[in-house]
């Protein structure tokens, strides 16, 4: 059977670069959309309009990704799936329906219609490093294959959506070991825990578009504008890199003993992220484009050597995704 992969997340940053990698590969791709709208904004989208890729490429609407049976139909003939689509925490979700519940739910749907597929081989979950972390990161090294006990009693609501956010990841995390534990599935599961993705975001065709699209380039961009925000957890990921593991993983057939899950995090200080800009742009800080203003680091010591191993090569640098997310602002403004 022809490799097949079901994507589901591609409206978002790392799913959506997946996707550009998947076809630039000579793979088919169905991919999953909640409407006709969202659909055609990755079809009509120049990079993917540039690669031509005629029936390679074609897509399922799943209104409802949470619903029992969601994925059934869309499964149909594929043999590889990456889920890159749970919910981020957005200031304004509400953090029990829009990003608690969900990310349960989908990870629950897509695994029970996965194991009344039998063309399906292979699962990536994209995860985060806050599932291996916390909220509070410990003082000691984690990596992709750390895991943490789940709260216990699991609230039955959070105020908070970041809170509701990182308690869903450990769960979702837990899920999947157990339900491969419990169904000794024909197929199997790996994750891709990326820490925060910078890199140019393809689906930002305007400034308004990098300021306000889904991803963790929003931070970046708002401190360059001047604004001090809230610290997060010091470990970066470029978007190239989170790519082509998403890829390298997902046609790994790993044995007992090796590595399931892979890292793609860096430890990092976000203070001299303006130096960097203030370095590559000069004159755009000069004419006041560029304005220092200031991003937070909660320190983490994070191990991604498997990962780089099965690369072969060392993660790009911090300073790159700086350069790239400043370069696409001043390209789209």
């Amino acid at each position: 059977m022809a490799t097949t992969i079901f994507l589901i997340g591609a409206t978002g940053l790392i799913g959506f670069r997946v996707l550009l990698e998947a076809l630039a590969a000579g793979h088919n791709v169905r991919y999953a959309a909640r409407s006709e709208e969202k659909a055609v904004k990755v079809s009509s989208n120049p990079k993917v309009r540039a690669l031509v890729p005629g029936d390679r490429l074609s897509h399922v609407i799943i209104p409802d990704c949470t619903a029992k049976g969601a994925f059934d139909a869309a499964l149909q003939g594929i043999t590889h799936i990456i889920h890159a689509g749970s919910p981020v925490p957005l200031p304004n979700y509400d953090p029990n329906t829009e990003v608690f519940q969900p990310t349960g739910l989908m990870i629950k749907e897509l695994l029970s219609s996965a194991l009344k597929t039998p063309s399906v081989q292979r699962i990536v979950i994209t995860s985060s490093i806050v599932a291996n972390v916390g909220l509070v990161p410990p003082p000691h090294v984690v990596s992709a294959s750390t895991r943490l006990p789940p709260p216990s009693p699991v609230p039955s609501s959070f105020d908070d959506v970041f809170e509701a956010y990182v308690t869903a990841k450990i769960l979702a995390l837990r899920y999947a070991d157990e339900f491969v534990e419990e169904h000794k599935p024909h197929f199997s599961i790996s994750h891709v825990v990326p820490g925060y993705v910078f890199g140019r975001n393809e689906l930002a065709l305007d400034a308004d578009s990098v300021l306000k699209l889904n991803s963790s380039n929003n931070l970046l961009v708002m401190a360059m504008l001047g604004e001090n925000l809230f610290p997060i957890h010091g470990v970066y990921a470029h978007i190239d890199d989170v790519a082509e593991v998403h890829l390298r993983v997902l046609f790994l057939d790993p044995k007992e003993g090796e590595p399931r899950d892979f890292g793609v995090a860096t430890s990092v200080n976000y203070d001299n992220m303006f130096d960097i800009v203030e370095k590559a742009f000069p004159e755009k800080v000069a004419e006041g484009i560029f304005v220092r203003g200031s991003l937070q680091t909660l320190p983490v010591e994070w191990d991604s050597s498997e990962t780089e191993k099965l690369l072969g090569r060392k993660f790009k640098s911090f300073e790159s995704a700086v350069v790239d997310v400043a370069g696409q602002y001043l390209e789209v403004r």
